[in-house]
C-alpha cells in the first residue's frame, strides 16, 4: 500500500467549509496518485462557534465520503505504520507535482500551513477538487454528500415546510458591505422573492440578529425539535445548508456559492442576491438590484486556474488594501 501525507508546520483556524476544502484538495491528490490520504485533524474556528474551537476530522461527523471512493486513514492511527517505513521508501516534496507512479512507499508534502487550496500549479488535482467541493471553487452539484444523520434532520425539517418552499441563506459578518446589507433588508428580499409561487421559506445566516418577521418565513429557531440539543454551530450550519440545497428554489447570497452537498435533483433552481463572487465580496453594486441572479452550474471541463479559488484580479486587491491602510489612518 502506498501513503501520501500533507505535513504541516502550523495548522490554521477557519470555518467547516474552508476546513473542507482543504480535506478534499488532499483526497483529490490521493485519488489522482492511487495512493491512502493521510487525513490530519482540522481546527474550527471559534467565532463562527459561539467562542469555542475544536479539532475534527470532518468526515462522518460533516461530510460523506462514500461517493468520492477514495481510501484514507486517520493521522492518529497512521503513526504506527509510518514506524515501519524506511526512509528510502520516503519522498519528500514541497508544492509541485509528483510522479504519480514512483515507487516510493510514502510521499510526504513538507507544507508551511493546512491551508492546501493556496498550493499552485496542482492543475489536476485542483480541478478534481473543484468538483468535489463546488462551493467557492466552481458552480457545480458538488461530489461531497452529507452524513446520513444530517440528511436525517434536514428531512425532518423539509417535510415540515409546505411547498414550495424557498430555501434562502444569507451570509453576513465578514462578506457584509452597506449595498449587501441593504439587499438583505427583509422588505427588499421578499418582493425579490414573489417573482416566485411559494409557500414557505426556510432562511439561515451567521448573523443571529438577524430576523425576517413574516408568517411564511422560518428559520431553526422554529424547529427546536431538530436543532435544540445540537450545540456544535457547524452541524447547525451544515443541516441548514442541507434544507437550503434541497428546496424547490435555493437562494445563497454569492454567484459563486453552489450546493453545499451532493443532491440527485439535477434541476437548475439556483438564484444569489448578487451578481459577484465571494472571493471579491468587498465589491458592491452601483444601486441595490431589484432582482436575483440567476446561477448556472458550470459544465466546463477545462483547468483554466493554477489554484483551487478563482483568481482575484490583482488591481482591485491592491485598493482593497491601500483602503484597509487608510482606515488604520
Amino acid at each position: 500500500m502506498k501513503y501520501l501525507y500533507y505535513n504541516t508546520a502550523s495548522r490554521a483556524s477557519e470555518g467547516l467549509l474552508d476546513r473542507r476544502s482543504c480535506l478534499l484538495i488532499l483526497l483529490a491528490e490521493a485519488k489522482l496518485s492511487n495512493r491512502i490520504a493521510v487525513v490530519p485533524k482540522f481546527k474550527l474556528l471559534s467565532s463562527h462557534n459561539n467562542g469555542k474551537s475544536f479539532w475534527s476530522y470532518l468526515i462522518d461527523t460533516y461530510v460523506s465520503l462514500e461517493k468520492i471512493e477514495v481510501d484514507y486513514i486517520l493521522e492518529e492511527e497512521f503513526e504506527e505504520i509510518r514506524s515501519t517505513i524506511s526512509e528510502a521508501s520516503i519522498k519528500y516534496i514541497k508544492t509541485k507535482t509528483f510522479n504519480f507512479d514512483t515507487a516510493h512507499k510514502l510521499v510526504v508534502r513538507e507544507l508551511k500551513t493546512d491551508n492546501f487550496w493556496k498550493l499552485k500549479n496542482l492543475y489536476e488535482v485542483n480541478a478534481l477538487a473543484r468538483l468535489y467541493h463546488g462551493f467557492g471553487a466552481k458552480f457545480v452539484i458538488p461530489i461531497v454528500d452529507a452524513p446520513d444523520y444530517i440528511k436525517e434532520i434536514g428531512e425532518r425539517i423539509l417535510d415540515q415546510l409546505e411547498q414550495p418552499v424557498i430555501g434562502l441563506h444569507l451570509r453576513r459578518g465578514d462578506r457584509l458591505n452597506k449595498k449587501l446589507d441593504a439587499s438583505m433588508n427583509p422588505d427588499v428580499l421578499i418582493d425579490k422573492l414573489n417573482q416566485f409561487q411559494y409557500k414557505s421559506v426556510f432562511y439561515c445566516t451567521n448573523d443571529s440578529s438577524y430576523k425576517i418577521e413574516n408568517p411564511k418565513f422560518f428559520s431553526n429557531i422554529d424547529f427546536k425539535d431538530e436543532f435544540g440539543e445540537i450545540a456544535d454551530n457547524y452541524l447547525r450550519f451544515a443541516i441548514e445548508m442541507y434544507v437550503v440545497d434541497n428546496c424547490d428554489i435555493s437562494v445563497r447570497t454569492f454567484k459563486d456559492s453552489s450546493p453545499a452537498f451532493y443532491k440527485t435533483n439535477k434541476e437548475n433552481s439556483n438564484y444569489a442576491i448578487c451578481d459577484y463572487s465571494m472571493h471579491g465580496s468587498h465589491n458592491t453594486f452601483k444601486s441595490v438590484p431589484k432582482k436575483l441572479f440567476k446561477c448556472i452550474y458550470d459544465l466546463n471541463q477545462s483547468i483554466p486556474n493554477k489554484r483551487f479559488t478563482p483568481n482575484v484580479p490583482i488591481i482591485p486587491r491592491v485598493i482593497r488594501a491601500l483602503e484597509r491602510r487608510l482606515r488604520r489612518l
